[in-house]
């Protein structure tokens, strides 16, 4: 199986790798050839009892997934959180903030956090990332980014 992530931004090709592991069979290998190193990826899927292979070829990053007979599942689950967050900050996992305030999905889609939409974004990647991180992923503004942040912890005093 071939996947081309070039000139994606992310997270989709992450969302898109995640969404093929599943279909691989024991011994088949998912090729995706992307601009950027999967440097983050790369930890979880060798926990996870994949094997990897990282080259690049013409300017480009090929990156190689083999499922095994040790392969399971890949879990980028987050720990069971509190219902409460102590307070939102900017290094608040955006995964612990959609639990704690529901709510808060309408205002992270707001300012530009469109893929939190998608069901398996909010499972993988809002698992795995801060609000500060997300901004930088979007590239949001200091200005915006305060906006934002104003409107959650108006969610605290609710």
């Amino acid at each position: 199986m071939m996947l081309d992530v070039r000139g994606l931004k992310p997270p989709q090709p992450a969302v898109m790798i995640m969404e093929a592991l599943p279909k691989l069979e024991v011994g088949e290998t998912l090729e995706v050839i992307g601009d950027k190193p999967f440097v983050d990826l790369l930890p979880k899927l060798e926990d996870a009892g994949y094997e990897i292979e990282v080259g690049e070829v013409s300017g480009f990053f090929l990156f190689k997934v083999t499922k095994t007979e040790e392969s399971r599942e890949l879990s980028i689950e987050a720990k069971e959180c509190d219902d409460k967050l102590e307070e939102i900050t900017e290094e608040t996992n955006v995964a612990k903030l959609l639990k704690a305030y529901p709510e808060s999905l309408k205002i992270l889609v707001k300012y530009g956090f469109s893929p939190l939409e998608n069901s398996m974004m909010r499972k993988t990647l809002a698992r795995t990332i801060n609000l500060r991180q997300a901004k930088k992923l979007i590239g949001m503004s200091d200005e915006r980014f305060k906006e934002m942040m104003e409107e959650l912890k108006a969610l605290e005093k609710v």
